[in-house]
């Protein structure tokens, strides 16, 4: 399937259980490595859209999803959307709970950079901290500077924190 074909079904569908619709045209068309292409080099609602879809078919059907691990890891990097950055972040979290993904120390450190700087972005979302912040957390067991830079980043978003992000940050320290 051609990538302009995947974005044309992407951006035209509408309607209800839309996320496991996607997931399961991805599946069938064979076309996932494709929707993670666009879920990182697009930046309207097609590249949220793929993550989506990629995010069902982790939740759905693992075996499928880890196929392509290799690839999802290495795009992490490169995600520029804000709905995207949430669907990876939150799939990259569960792959490190469940150890199935077990980076490295040089590899931990450079997701935790690409988390750390995806928190300062001016423009990051709430749902996009959650994920960041937890990451983070988690790879401080690995990445001797990730308590510090998480209380930096603490320190930074103090001022506008909402109370649920209080909550959390209070569960990260423990």
């Amino acid at each position: 399937m051609g990538s302009d074909e995947l974005k044309a079904f992407l951006t035209a569908l509408s309607g209800r259980d839309m996320k496991i619709r996607i997931a399961e045209f991805l599946q069938q068309k064979d076309c996932i490595a494709e929707a993670m292409d666009i879920a990182v080099g697009e930046s309207g609602s097609e590249a949220f859209r793929a993550a989506w879809g990629i995010s069902a078919i982790y939740e759905t059907n693992r075996l499928c999803f880890l196929r392509y691990k290799d690839k999802f890891v290495s795009d992490f990097c490169r995600v520029n959307h804000h709905g995207v950055r949430r669907e990876y972040g939150r799939i990259m979290l569960s792959m490190l709970k469940h150890k199935e993904y077990i980076p490295d120390r040089h590899s931990a450190e450079n997701l935790a950079e690409i988390v750390c700087s995806w928190s300062i972005d001016p423009k990051i979302t709430i749902s996009e901290k959650v994920w960041t912040f937890s990451i983070l957390k988690f790879l401080s067991r690995w990445v001797e500077w990730g308590e510090d830079m998480l209380q930096q980043l603490e320190a930074l978003c103090e001022t506008d924190m909402s109370p649920g992000m209080r909550a959390l940050m209070r569960r990260l320290r423990k």
